[in-house]
């Protein structure tokens, strides 16, 4: 594939992000990828793809300031000229039990895991109008949502709140925008060894994901045009447990 259409990847300096960029470049998409506070690893992965002879971009941005979302959105279009599709990658995993989360803390998660999201995807609808064009949005979900622990309450209601606005978007977007989600399981660990070795024996897979597997998905989900409101679950049958 040669597409050269541009993707937006929020979060996309680390981790899944980075290897989205990664993946998605080798297949003849242009990247742009956002990060916060990860410039110099965005400056390293611009580089990197350079070597290998991808066009690529970053821009950076605070996604829990709503304020700066639109300008965030011109620089990413300024990158290539345009904007085709973007990937809500971007994450806030606070370690909070409901006695730690303040309002502030409660805020914060929510508007990088569903405001950001949602007036970004506004923005890419309203930049494919004027170009009369078609793109699409994915949303980076979680195979937990189904069970959700006692120590992330808020991360958990920002990712359910993710999860049905692909569902709202993909109803209220079309045929302009495709939004559809992706739900990772056990692919990158947060440094919870112990655990993420216990729930891979659970697992009716017995084995953990590698980031290709999610790339896999994403790429699909990006070249799909009949596909639309859907979540494709890439977690070994987690969501069984």
């Amino acid at each position: 594939m040669n597409t050269k259409e541009v993707v937006l990847i929020t979060g996309g300096a680390k981790r899944l992000g980075r290897a989205m960029a990664l993946s998605l470049a080798a297949s003849g998409y242009r990247v742009v990828i956002h990060c916060n506070e990860s410039v110099e690893q965005a400056e390293k992965l611009v580089q990197e793809l350079a070597l290998q002879g991808f066009d690529s971009a970053y821009v950076q941005g605070d996604l829990s300031d709503s304020g700066t979302l639109a300008s965030l959105f011109s620089q990413a279009v300024q990158a290539f000229g345009q904007v085709d599709h973007l990937i809500n990658n971007a994450s806030l995993f606070p370690a909070r039990t409901m006695d730690e989360t303040d309002l502030a803390l409660f805020e914060q998660v929510m508007a990088v895991h569903s405001t950001a999201p949602f007036f970004l995807s506004r923005e890419l609808y309203l930049h494919l109008k004027v170009r009369a064009a078609k793109g699409s949005v994915i949303n980076m979900l979680d195979a937990k949502l189904t069970s959700p622990t006692a120590s992330r309450p808020a991360y958990y209601c920002a990712k359910g709140a993710l999860a049905y606005q692909t569902k709202a978007l993909a109803a209220a977007l079309g045929p302009t925008l495709r939004v559809n989600a992706v739900s990772p399981g056990l692919v990158l660990s947060n440094g919870d060894d112990a655990y993420f070795t216990k729930m891979q024996n659970q697992l009716p897979l017995k084995t953990t994901g590698k980031t290709d597997d999610i790339c896999q998905a994403v790429s699909y989900l990006l070249g799909s045009s009949f596909v639309t409101g859907t979540e494709l679950c890439v977690d070994g049958g987690q969501r069984l447990l």
